[in-house]
């Protein structure tokens, strides 16, 4: 069904052919139809159909199809190479910590280790097997002999030890007597002690350097004699080990000593 009126309005007052009014003429129609399609109705009408838009439109969705394919396909494959690469990685994962595992902690991983299950802090070699131990033989035990005429002789060099007026230097007719205890150390290998004493005349401190001293310079004449440095101790103890009272002269004399200890 198809109804309609157009209306038509000129420039000029004779478009009918008379010149009237002086006005521009106008005029009007109005009309009225009925259409009928004939045919098959699954086709379309070729009044309401485009042949192009109907290809582009079947090309616009075949288009989107195939995108919409090739996105699933990208999207697929890149998900099986992301796992795949995830597989391969877990893989190299755990080898790497069958690698690196260490049961007993001796350093050498279970995968290389020869000798599995080593005790805590044994040494082992490349292949985790242990060291071999070299034995550390015992020190020899020694008993030091020493004899009465022994301790006679180191107690006449202590007796007869003399040494200049608040000095250090040993008086020559001491020598003697500490060249025999000299040639005891030699022969014997004794280990001695001497231990320096004064009175308690003059200050703590110069009494402990000059009872150091005394001790110091009696070795230093027995190392001279042959005497093992090693084996002899020199040490100071001043004032603070009197064995006679520091009131007489006799007993400061009995105080100003240097005792030697053979062992």
């Amino acid at each position: 069904l198809d109804l309609g009126y157009t209306a038509n309005f000129v420039d000029g007052d004779n478009f009918d052919g008379l010149y009237y009014s002086g006005q521009s003429d106008k005029f009007s129609y109005g009309h009225a139809g009925l259409e009928f399609v004939l045919g098959n109705k699954t086709k379309p009408q070729l009044a309401g159909y485009n042949p192009l838009v109907a290809i582009q439109y079947d090309n616009m969705v075949k288009n989107n199809a195939l995108r919409s394919e090739l996105r699933n396909q990208l999207s697929s494959d890149m998900d099986a190479k992301l796992a795949a690469e995830k597989a391969a990685n877990a893989a190299l994962l755990a080898n790497m910590q069958k690698l690196m595992a260490d049961a007993d902690g001796d350093g050498v991983s279970d995968y290389f280790d020869k000798c599995p299950g080593t005790a805590s802090g044994v040494k082992v070699d490349g292949a985790g097997c242990p060291l071999p131990v070299a034995e550390v033989p015992k020190p020899a035990q020694t008993t030091v002999i020493i004899t009465e005429a022994d301790r006679q002789i180191v107690a006449e060099a202590i007796k007869n030890l003399e040494f200049d007026f608040a000095k250090s230097t040993i008086r020559p007719r001491s020598f003697p007597s500490l060249n025999r205890v000299a040639e005891l150390l030699v022969a014997k290998n004794f280990s001695l002690k001497l231990a320096g004493h004064t009175d308690n005349v003059g200050s703590d401190a110069a009494n402990m350097k000059l009872s150091k001293d005394r001790a110091e310079s009696v070795k230093a004449y027995l190392v001279s004699k042959g005497a093992n440095s090693s084996r002899i101790e020199a040490t100071g103890y001043g004032e603070s080990q009197p064995i006679a009272t520091n009131g007489t002269a006799a007993g400061r004399q009995k105080n100003r000593r240097v005792e030697f200890t053979l062992y």
